[in-house]
């Protein structure tokens, strides 16, 4: 993440400490602290290191890293590889396409509880045709409470189409999933680039209905405005996707209707990249899942791709001005090795 820092400006005692940290002093004392002043940004990131079978690699040192913004080395300033703990948000789908696997999913995230640290924090947020903040900051005890109470969202029967009237489907308007992602990129800043979000949905936005020309109209507008707030903030998201039928072919065909000149091909859905999307924005990966083996693996490797990661910070070549996208490249100076990490950066206006 960047560290904006104003020149010549005094700053909160914790910010202070967490730069000298950076910067490498060992201590300071209370009183002089009050005066340092600080003129440095830091672009912080994770990265993950895996050889070509997929096994994630340790051991690796400073050395062994290069880092690029916008084609051009920079000089890593700090790195480490000690494990942290986490800000976990936990993103929830409870609308009417996961309502068949919403116990499934349950089952599987209060394991996932389990296996956190007692001193990891976990948030849940829900949504289906609106977005609900389920709880604050908790503890992992907390979490599980709230976990056990979710509930897919009631949904009105379907209505046949007649003259006038589209009717409706099951399933038509009732999953805000790109609302749902803007709530948490507003609600949910980054702390020392340790907040995660795990999203359990099929990943299908049905907030502009059935009608094609809405549905591009609203990924086009909505959807491209969530991929910015990706771009602007330093949330690690991994996308946990079931892969509903909705998914893996095309979008449901409308309600039908008594009117030849209404076309009843069925569209296709122009937000289903959206997910991988967001994921390779902010460093994190998608995990698809059809069974529930395939999610226990999936919550597994995303709860290990958080937990063995690099930490690099660079001091970047330019004052990075807002609404600027700089683009981030990461090698290791070492064979047969693949580095994930996020694709950029974008300061906002």
């Amino acid at each position: 993440m960047i560290e904006r820092r104003t020149h010549r400006r005094s700053i909160p005692a914790r910010l202070v400490l967490a730069a000298i940290c950076v910067i490498g002093f060992n201590s300071v004392d209370f009183a002089q602290e009050e005066r340092i002043k600080i003129d440095v940004e830091l672009v912080n990131l994770k990265v993950v290191v895996m050889d070509r079978q997929g096994r994630r690699i340790s051991g690796l040192k400073k050395e062994d890293f290069a880092v690029y913004e916008d084609g051009a080395e920079q000089k890593i300033s700090h790195f480490a590889a000690e494990e942290q703990a986490l800000n976990l948000v936990l993103l929830f789908d409870i609308s009417i396409s996961m309502e068949e696997v919403l116990p499934t999913v349950k089952e599987e995230a209060l394991q996932l509880l389990n296996n956190l640290r007692a001193d990891d924090r976990i948030s849940v947020v829900s949504f289906a045709s609106d977005v609900r903040a389920n709880s604050a900051w908790m503890d992992r005890s907390q979490a599980r409470a709230v976990v056990r109470a979710l509930e897919a969202e009631a949904h009105p029967q379907p209505v046949p189409a007649t003259i006038g009237s589209p009717g409706y489907n099951v399933g038509d308007s009732n999953t805000y999933l790109y609302e749902a992602l803007r709530y948490v990129f507003d609600n949910y800043k980054a702390d020392g680039d340790r907040i995660a979000v795990m999203v359990f949905s099929d990943g299908v936005d049905t907030g502009a209905g059935r009608s094609k020309e809405r549905i591009e109209r609203r990924a086009e507008e909505v959807g491209k405005e969530v991929q910015r707030q990706a771009q602007e903030s330093w949330a690690l998201v991994y996308p946990i996707h079931y892969k509903t039928q909705q998914m893996i072919g095309s979008m449901p065909k409308p309600a039908w209707r008594p009117v030849r000149s209404i076309s009843f091909h069925k569209p296709p859905d122009p937000g289903r990249k959206l997910f991988a999307k967001i994921a390779t924005t902010t460093g994190g990966v998608v995990f698809e899942w059809t069974t529930q083996q395939d999610l226990v693996g999936a919550l597994k490797q995303s709860l290990a791709d958080l937990r063995e990661r690099y930490s690099l910070a660079y001091k970047p070549p330019h004052p990075a001005p807002p609404d600027i996208f700089h683009r981030i490249k990461v090698r290791v100076k070492k064979p047969d090795l693949v580095v994930r990490t996020r694709e950029g950066y974008r300061l906002a206006k």
